[in-house]
């Protein structure tokens, strides 16, 4: 009787037990293919795609999905592994406890859960790492045909007006190392470098939010209170300005999707992209013919403008009628306004679907709790304004940026500063483009304070990423393999302890996940 009364809390626990590894498996592989499936079922709708082809599309997806070093499989590994092996690491712990224990030296004082949770963690986050890793690569192509990289900007070359020009400060593997080392591009390291950078952050986070509120004095004085404040803030202006520029100078620094986004986002004419990197990169020169005025020619005719107004060896500098492209006319102010108005619905139509699902999942929780109300007028209201804030931001983020380029190089740059001191190539060879980074910063105040920390979190890392090669040669690897390590591990054990000292939601979503009680 007392075995057949054990088999049922044995077989719960076991279940509790296994319970993380499950929920972090399903979380991965709905968030690597939730978006592509419903793209799917999107073109199904429409007609664009038949029903074979997108049954074959779907299982493609989810079978690709379930392989070994894919996300979904990454997820089960580092969350399931951090809380199954926590019991065998614990009882490791304890039996050299007990047999180091000597009357004169006592070990007691060892945290035994605490370092159980944080050993178990460094065991998953490591073997994780790797099998995300372990992606098969494509065969090299031979010497001499592979294709070209258009992304990286490496090649020296003479750039025509509608070439990309190089990037000079690039940090990727030139062609002649590869071709020493017999690697293909594909045989590169650090395909995982966002991830680790993410973690990195959090874990940096962490452990100086707790050094600042172990710190004495950090709660006597009003400039440290402020300090604390505003920290957030001044944080997402310099991330920002960094990702900015970064995009308009050194694209392959930023992830392919998130640079994709952007220049989504800002809706700026490919034409007059390059016509400021080149200015940049030294090929496109005020009062001077170096073949480039067939490049913002067209634009001029595509808009309606004289020609002449987008050849450099005849106007100096470039009008701003031309850089709002047809919107505002003349008056930067009135460019400015349009763009708010373009980018906030822009937003809108990403931020309404996740407001709505925020909503549906609220009223079905108060619903569970006896609640009958369910979704009221109240809640409705609050999400939109909060969904027209988020809105209000973005469109804030790129009418600033705008209104920062217009203001230095045409309305205020050469008024404050004469032309001898900053001509106006130095106004569109860089310093406009400063500008608008700077400026564009401060928009963040828009948001709820407590919305500014997933936010900084979500771009801190992005701007962090152009500070190193986004690519490097494989013998590195260890090094981010121990980074990503360690931090995950920081935050894993964190979460599990003191969830609240992981801010934001990825506290609260860890804290549920690898809840086994």
């Amino acid at each position: 009787m007392r075995i057949m009364a054990k088999k049922p809390s044995r077989i719960a626990l076991h279940l509790r037990l296994t319970r993380p590894l499950a929920t972090a498996y399903m979380l991965g592989l709905l968030s690597s293919t939730g978006p592509r499936l419903i793209h799917i079922l999107f073109l199904l709708g429409k007609g664009k795609l038949g029903i074979r082809a997108a049954w074959m599309q779907f299982t493609t997806i989810l079978r690709q999905a379930v392989a070994p070093h894919r996300f979904p499989t990454f997820c089960g590994v580092l969350i399931g592994g951090s809380t199954l092996l926590q019991i065998p690491i614990k009882n490791l712990i304890l039996f050299l406890r007990y047999s180091l224990r000597s009357p004169s030296r006592s070990i007691d004082f060892i945290p035994t859960r605490q370092a159980a949770q944080f050993i178990a963690a460094i065991v998953s986050a490591a073997v994780s790492f790797h099998l995300l890793n372990t992606a098969p690569t494509k065969p090299s192509m031979p010497s001499g045909t592979e294709l070209a990289q258009p992304s990286t900007h490496l090649e020296p070359c003479e750039p025509g007006p509608f070439d990309e020009p190089p990037e000079i400060y690039s940090q990727d593997i030139d062609h002649t190392t590869l071709q020493a080392r017999s690697l293909s591009r594909t045989d590169l390291a650090g395909r995982t470098m966002d991830l680790t950078l993410f973690s990195i952050i959090r874990a940096l986070d962490i452990i100086v939010s707790r050094a600042w509120r172990a710190t004495p004095f950090s709660k006597d004085s009003s400039r440290l209170r402020f300090i604390s404040w505003s920290s957030p803030s001044l944080l997402f202006c310099f991330s920002a300005a960094t990702i900015m520029h970064a995009w308009f100078y050194s694209p392959s620094r930023l992830p392919q999707t998130f640079d994709r986004w952007i220049s989504a986002a800002a809706e700026l004419d490919h034409r007059l992209l390059l016509a400021l990197r080149h200015a940049r990169y030294g090929t496109w020169i005020y009062g001077k013919d170096t073949g480039m005025a067939p490049l913002l020619g067209s634009m001029c005719r595509d808009y309606g403008f004289s020609e002449d107004w987008g050849n450099p060896a005849l106007t100096i500098p470039v009008p701003c009628e031309l850089v709002h492209m047809g919107r505002g006319g003349k008056s930067c102010e009135k460019h400015a306004f349009l763009r708010f108005c373009r980018s906030w619905a822009f937003a809108a139509k990403m931020y309404a679907p996740l407001q709505f699902l925020v909503l549906v999942r609220s009223a079905r929780a108060r619903s569970r709790h006896g609640n009958r109300s369910g979704l009221t007028w109240d809640a409705l209201l609050r999400a939109t304004i909060d969904m027209a804030r988020s809105s209000a931001f973005l469109g804030a983020f790129i009418a600033f940026f705008y209104y920062g380029v217009c203001l230095s190089r045409t309305r205020l740059g050469p008024k404050v500063f004469s032309s001898s001191t900053i001509s106006p190539q130095m106004w569109d060879s860089g310093l406009c483009v400063l500008s608008g980074c700077l400026l564009c910063g401060p928009s963040i105040l828009i948001e709820q304070s407590r919305k500014r920390l997933e936010i900084l979190f979500f771009v801190l890392p992005r701007a962090a990423a152009t500070w190193f090669p986004r690519r490097y040669l494989p013998e590195h690897r260890w090094k981010e393999h121990l980074a990503f390590t360690i931090s995950a591990a920081v935050v894993l054990t964190t979460a599990q302890g003191h969830p609240k000292r992981v801010r934001g939601v990825l506290g609260n979503v860890l804290h549920g996940v690898l809840k086994i009680e």
